[in-house]
């Protein structure tokens, strides 16, 4: 079930409930921006569906924002609101094995990079583009850090800046939290979860070509070389601080920013979202984006 993890899993319905669960207005959203529905192809065939919404300031700049692990879009709106209020048009895009994404299969960012390499050409060359940034949360996270660890800058694929709020470190190690039960990584290695690491690990091969070593986020960003921002919450029980950290200090760019905020897993634009999009603000500004 690793890669099967949202089979029968209504990762639509969990997005209402979690803008619930922050007290987040979607309907007033949904009201004050339309939405126009697109679909991409990715690299190896996968059709990548999103939703893009117009900031309604004749702006040229795009920012494409990935989800996290169990939901789909919709829960990106409190982020695509941010940023259609500070004129920056939006692109929010279903990960596989969610919400619209025919691709059932969850790969940690492994696969959904070539959804995000096909979603950023389709804006420079279709949306005409100037500055196009991809904005991820937690496991989205770790597809933009994965993602920015395979493009290099001037490649019509390449976003001009990518912005880890709360980046799952790596595959394996989140496994290994699910398998030992525990957010303590001293527990993650034992018996039982060493077994199903070993097991799973081997059919992942066989059956679907992915080796979780390619989904280790900390020694991947190594090879990032895009201006690159990490966003690590301080109360996060999903993505430890630690290993957060751990990741930002791993990225491989001399253009990179930790940015430190006092909120649970991916709540940093939920509790305080001027301070939140500040941070953000002043990232892309030292980059003229």
């Amino acid at each position: 079930m690793v890669m099967h993890q949202n089979k029968d899993n209504d990762t639509k319905s969990n997005s209402i409930k979690q803008l619930e669960m922050w007290g987040y207005d979607l309907e007033a959203f949904n009201e004050a921006y339309a939405g126009t529905e697109i679909n991409v192809t990715a690299e190896d065939g996968n059709r990548v569906p999103g939703t893009s919404f117009i900031s309604g300031e004749n702006s040229d700049k795009w920012v494409i924002l990935v989800h996290g692990a169990g939901g789909d879009r919709v829960c990106t709106y409190p982020l695509a609101q941010a940023y259609l209020e500070r004129g920056y048009n939006v692109i929010a895009i279903d990960q596989r094995g969610c919400g619209d994404n025919e691709d059932e299969n969850v790969t940690f960012g492994i696969n959904e990079r070539l959804d995000v390499e096909a979603m950023v050409a389709y804006a420079r060359n279709d949306l005409k583009a100037s500055e196009v940034i991809v904005h991820g949360q937690s496991m989205g996270a770790q597809t933009a850090a994965l993602y920015a660890s395979a493009v290099k800058p001037g490649e019509v694929c390449a976003a001009d800046a990518v912005i880890c709020d709360s980046p799952v470190p790596g595959m394996e190690y989140m496994l290994r939290s699910v398998f030992s039960d525990s957010d303590n990584e001293e527990d993650f290695h034992n018996p039982l979860s060493d077994y199903l690491i070993f097991t799973s690990g081997i059919a992942s091969k066989l059956f679907y070509r992915i080796d979780y070593a390619d989904g280790d986020t900390i020694a991947a960003v190594k090879t990032d070389i895009l201006p690159t921002m990490v966003i690590l919450s301080e109360n996060d029980k999903v993505c430890l601080p630690d290993k957060v950290e751990e990741v930002y200090n791993s990225i491989g760019s001399d253009e990179k920013e930790l940015v430190r905020v006092n909120s649970a897993h991916i709540e940093g634009v939920i509790d305080d979202p001027e301070g939140y999009m500040d941070s953000v603000m002043n990232f892309l500004g030292r980059y003229g984006l």
